[in-house]
């Protein structure tokens, strides 16, 4: 039997491209960005909301295990501290590729960041898939894992810190892999799910303490809970076409937050629901796990 919840507005924000939530265990605050208007969001347990204004786009945001923040722009990754307004480069990423740039991230469970990219061209139809999948570890080296991505995108770690999922979401698998210590090898496993899952293309992932993978599925206007045996034994309902992405927080860690994005709409659309682009939640029956934070 899957369960069913329904989602609520709980911010507002419209944002073009909402994505890459995450709760932050150091201040009890969820953070996420609005990558196409160049934005960062913190919402405070007080549910008091605080922007930050950036120089380029955010693929992603993560925190450090020191204070302040990893961030993926289009073509570099950075650390910034809390108040977001200073940008130190710690390694350029597929400087020689126009289109690509930098899209989903995780903290690995020993302290790096992986990531992938996004090809978005505008020219070309469908576009190459030239995107690859990285990792930066703690000591700010680059090492590319694997390659051939449209949009790499669903990262996510396993409660045995040696089991990953990973998806292309133009392709929609669902994809599985074992690693070893500092991803010296990543071997390919059967897959979680194929693309026939649920309704909707692959998006942002978060596993919860029973290693449910929680999944935003973009243009499908839900997010799904895959058990490890493949099967989807939860949905939330999500009032618009694009989630984007998914964070466990709340003081049981047991309030999934959803993003959501407003490109590609048509304007009856929006006229329709014109909260569409905002961060949603659901009350769920299962608690997420605590966000690793990175040693860069």
């Amino acid at each position: 039997m899957v369960r069913t919840y329904q989602s609520e507005l709980v911010v507002d924000c419209r944002n073009t491209l909402g994505e890459s939530c995450f709760w932050d265990p150091r201040d009890e605050s969820l953070y996420w960005t609005d990558i196409e208007e160049r934005t960062i969001y913190r919402r405070h347990s007080a549910k008091r909301i605080e922007s930050f204004s950036l120089p380029e786009r955010a693929g992603f945001i993560l925190p450090r295990r020191q204070p302040g923040f990893v961030l993926g722009f289009p073509k570099r990754i950075v650390v910034a501290p809390p108040s977001l307004d200073s940008f130190e480069t710690v390694c350029d990423v597929e400087t020689s590729e126009r289109w690509l740039r930098i899209n989903d991230a995780a903290v690995d469970p020993f302290g790096g960041i992986v990531f992938g990219s996004y090809n978005e061209d505008p020219q070309q139809k469908p576009r190459p898939a030239i995107a690859g999948f990285h990792r930066v570890g703690p000591d700010g080296q680059l090492q590319t894992l694997l390659s051939g991505f449209r949009t790499c995108n669903g990262i996510a770690f396993c409660k045995d810190a040696a089991t990953m999922y990973l998806t292309d979401s133009a392709e929609g698998t669902i994809r599985k892999f074992s690693f070893d210590q500092d991803f010296q090898t990543l071997t390919e496993l059967p897959p979680l799910a194929s693309p026939r899952v649920a309704p909707g293309k692959p998006d942002g992932s978060k596993i919860d303490c029973s290693d449910g993978c929680w999944n935003a599925r973009v243009w499908g206007n839900c997010v799904v809970c895959i058990a490890p045996s493949g099967d989807v034994t939860a949905r939330v309902e999500v009032p618009c076409k694009g989630p984007t992405c998914v964070a466990f927080g709340g003081p049981e860690r047991n309030e999934l937050y959803i993003t959501t994005l407003r490109k590609n709409h048509t304007a009856a659309e929006l006229a329709s629901y014109p909260q569409v682009g905002g961060l949603f939640c659901a009350r769920v029956d299962v608690a997420g796990r605590d966000q690793l934070l990175s040693h860069l």
